[in-house]
């Protein structure tokens, strides 16, 4: 039986032959073209610019849309879509791949529609086998990510911190990174390949150092050695024996947040790690510890002191980037959309109370005595 692609001008046709001619059934099957789609990926070409052009690319680690948003109100390279800050943010799980693609593309795709940053998104495992790999790249890709890592865990896989982890054989990362790069429906968008060798049960550190070398061979954009703890003399070392043989390889560096970098004797710098190679950085749950730090402590604030607490957080915030929810959720550009549409809205703007573009401080009591 012979197996026969047949040009269309919308898909290709599926004939299977056998000796008595063309199989009638299976002549009338689309090919898999359907699900690639024509993606134009312009912040990945954004991210590969700032790789190429500066000395390193840093990204916060988020959960949510705001924290992408307030990211770039902030003047940062790039958003980095944590898996830790996803599923613990969003469903207050542990990171052990407890989370399903869809859930982790979906918050990505609120992530990239909330901001103009380049989004990199945490793809976990590949979320199964080749084609697993193979469609969470496209579904990324179809949600505006510009970049995705993938590690080389066994699944279910773990956060590189909690204990536990298992890397995959040598031959079944290949291949997963492999399936990866060539799923790429925009040669533009980049693969991250994070190894967990050093500090995993079955691996050590030259295993890191292969397994880096592998996955370039293999096509990937970056290679994130995951390190087990802050150790200056390991970051060094990876980066210059790797480049020994793979000199233009670019690296990731995960400043995670696992670590008490502050109670180093000689902590690793950006600039340092830039200067390395590491020409990606990222604290994992940098918006979540902040964010989970300062809503504790204001919790506290007012189980205590009632509305004092308010009164302390306007004290903080009123005057500042971030005072106006209305202006942080974009309502003048949607009231504006509203109007252009709807002739009546602009007088119901206009005769009822409530925050407009042109009404934008915050509200006081009105004294009309004067």
């Amino acid at each position: 039986m012979q197996d026969t692609r047949v040009p269309n001008a919308d898909y290709t046709l599926t004939m299977t032959q056998d000796d008595d001619g063309i199989d009638e059934v299976a002549s009338r099957v689309k090919s898999t073209d359907p699900y690639i789609r024509d993606v134009d990926n312009d912040a990945a070409r954004e991210l590969r610019d700032k790789l190429n052009n500066q000395d390193f690319v840093f990204a916060p680690g988020t959960y949510h849309a705001l924290d992408a948003r307030l990211a770039e109100m902030a003047g940062l390279d790039a958003v980095y879509m944590s898996g830790y800050s996803t599923v613990l943010g969003q469903f207050g799980f542990p990171d052990l791949e407890m989370v399903d693609m869809r859930e982790m593309v979906e918050n990505a795709k609120r992530q990239v529609e909330a901001t103009n940053l380049p989004i990199i998104a945490d793809c976990d495992t590949g979320y199964g086998g080749i084609h697993n790999v193979r469609r969470a790249v496209r579904e990324y890709e179809k949600a505006g990510v510009a970049a995705v890592h993938i590690e080389d865990q066994t699944t279910p896989k773990r956060c590189g911190h909690i204990a536990g982890k298992q890397i995959v054989s040598r031959e079944d990362a290949v291949a997963r990174f492999s399936a990866a790069v060539d799923a790429k429906q925009d040669e533009d968008t980049i693969i991250i390949a994070r190894t967990d060798a050093y500090g995993s049960a079955n691996g050590d550190w030259e295993e890191h150092l292969e397994r880096g070398r592998l996955y370039a061979d293999a096509g990937v954009d970056l290679v994130w050695p995951e390190m087990p703890d802050p150790s200056r003399e390991d970051a060094v070392e990876y980066a210059e024996t790797i480049h020994e043989t793979h000199p233009d390889l670019k690296l990731a560096f995960n400043y995670s947040s696992s670590f008490a970098w502050s109670e180093e004797d000689d902590p690793l710098t950006f600039q340092e790690l830039g200067d390395l190679g590491y020409k990606y950085q990222f604290i994992t749950l940098y918006a979540l510890h902040s964010g989970a730090h300062a809503v504790y402590e204001d919790m506290v604030n007012i189980a205590e002191n009632d509305e004092e607490a308010q009164f302390d957080l306007e004290d903080r915030y009123l005057g500042h980037p971030t005072e106006s929810h209305h202006e942080l959720s974009f309502v003048p550009r949607f009231q504006e959309i509203e109007a252009s549409f709807d002739p009546e809205a602009q007088q119901r703007m206009e005769e009822s109370a409530g925050f407009s573009d042109d009404e934008e401080d915050a509200v006081i009591t009105s004294n009309d005595d004067d």
